[in-house]
């Protein structure tokens, strides 16, 4: 018997030739782990020793709302549209301010037609006043010539009587007529008051209403939400925004650095595709939670302190644009 392959002793095994490879591998797998480990350490500890921060471009914010309950009637404005001061946004109807407007109509003309008819009583009063005191003084002079004769004994005690039965019904009249004259200015003077309010509170409601037509408070840009025809808002219910003034950029400030920051300071702004220059204008005393579009999902939610960032004149980033803010070397 033969074998069909002939086999190689395990103690007579030739030595196989290494194959020598080129280091531009090593060189590749070496930057690619430098490169990892300098992203770690960015991560870890950029922003000790770099200030990279997030902001948002705003302006600012004047939210229109209604004091009343509301049904769009008509819009004048679409999103984004630049407006003055004064000029017509919406028309609202509220028939609850309708109603308002109705009652306080009616009960004004309660009280001026209570006015008028107090206003005749007064005058009346007035007239008769003199003509009472003028009886009552009549009636006092008989009394006294009556008392002068009755001394004599010429007197009978009828027409005595009566004379005294003249003279108390004289002073009672002329004592209420009085008093009639006095409680009527004072309720006059009340009801004039009273008139004066409802026709302020008229006045200022008309004004407040306005037909319904809301008015833009400040010339700026209207914001993303615009009412449509038909919806019905409750007191207090935003209807819309209108952002005025110079877009600035609100920037959370990194919690931890090495590296003083101050009013002054030189920074660049970038959303990506622009760049722009601007200056730390406020550090705010305050700290605020960062947006969601700037929360880390594998941390808990961070508070930033804030600052305001005034933009150069050549900066135009779109409104609410989220940014990165870095500390500028030149």
């Amino acid at each position: 018997m033969r074998p069909l392959r002939t086999r190689l002793r395990p103690d007579n095994i030739p030595n196989e030739q290494r194959i020598v490879r080129g280091s531009a591998g090593r060189v590749v797998y070496l930057a690619f782990l430098g490169v990892f480990a300098l992203a770690v350490a960015n991560y870890l500890f950029g922003d000790i020793v770099m200030l990279r921060a997030d902001g948002l471009v705003l302006r600012d914010q004047n939210v229109v709302a209604t004091t009343y309950i509301a049904r769009v009637e008509r819009i004048d404005i679409k999103e984004g549209q630049s407006v003055t001061k004064g000029s017509p946004l919406l028309k609202l109807q509220s028939l609850e301010i309708l109603e308002r407007l109705a009652d306080l109509s009616t009960k004004r003309a309660e009280l001026a037609a209570k006015v008028a008819d107090f206003k005749i009583r007064s005058e009346r009063t007035e007239q008769l006043l003199p003509l009472a005191q003028r009886r009552e003084a009549e009636a006092a002079r008989v009394i006294t010539q009556f008392d002068s004769m009755a001394k004599d004994g010429f007197v009978r005690s009828a027409p005595y009587s009566e004379a005294l039965s003249a003279n108390y019904d004289a002073r009672r009249d002329r004592v209420s007529l009085s008093a009639e004259s006095r409680v009527l200015k004072d309720e006059l003077a009340a009801l004039n008051s009273a008139v004066k309010d409802a026709d302020a509170a008229l006045r200022d409601l008309q004004a407040s209403y306005a037909d319904g037509l809301v008015l833009a408070p400040v010339t700026g840009a209207v914001g993303a939400t615009v009412p449509s025809v038909g919806d019905v808002y409750r007191p207090g219910d935003p209807l819309l925004s209108i952002y005025s003034g110079e877009p600035y950029v609100l920037v959370y400030l990194p919690r931890r650095y090495i590296f003083p920051i101050s009013v002054g300071m030189r920074l660049q702004v970038t959303d990506g595709p622009r760049t722009a220059n601007g200056i730390i204008a406020e550090i705010l005393p305050l700290t605020a939670t960062l947006p969601k579009e700037f929360q880390n999902t594998f941390q808990p939610l961070n508070r930033n302190q804030l600052a305001k960032i005034r933009l150069s004149r050549s900066a135009s980033f779109p409104l609410s644009q989220k940014v990165s803010v870095t500390r500028s070397f030149f």
